[in-house]
């Protein structure tokens, strides 16, 4: 019975040391992903997903790709049209936005300032 305890004490703090060392995945997304998001869609060969793991995750480590992130967003709002225009995932004056953006970010990542903080 004692050695019964004492296995499982060992277990369960085993464990509990795992999981305290082991960190939740951490998605770092850069100037470069944003880019080749942007291309893919503005050719047409994005997908709906790739579109959803972009727009689903905040971008903690940059506020420039944040807020080009929100921007997309809002174009997404008003001009996303999914697979119903295929192989294009927004209207015609949506690829025209994001093919803006897409130049902006690429300009910043040749040009590259202080926003990155």
């Amino acid at each position: 019975m004692l050695a019964t305890f004492v296995l499982t004490l060992i277990f369960v703090i085993v464990t509990i040391g795992l999981l305290l060392w082991v960190k939740t995945p951490y998605y770092r997304i850069e100037a470069c992903n944003v880019i080749a998001l942007l291309e893919l869609v503005v050719t047409g060969q994005a997908t709906d997903s790739d579109w959803s793991v972009f727009s689903g995750m905040p971008i903690a480590n940059n506020v420039y790709l944040e807020s080009i992130r929100q921007r997309c967003l809002d174009i997404e709002e008003r001009e996303y049209r999914g697979d119903l225009l295929a192989p294009y995932l927004f209207t015609r004056i949506g690829i025209e936005e994001l093919r803006l953006l897409l130049q902006e970010v690429s300009q910043e990542l040749r040009q590259p300032s202080d926003r990155s903080q």
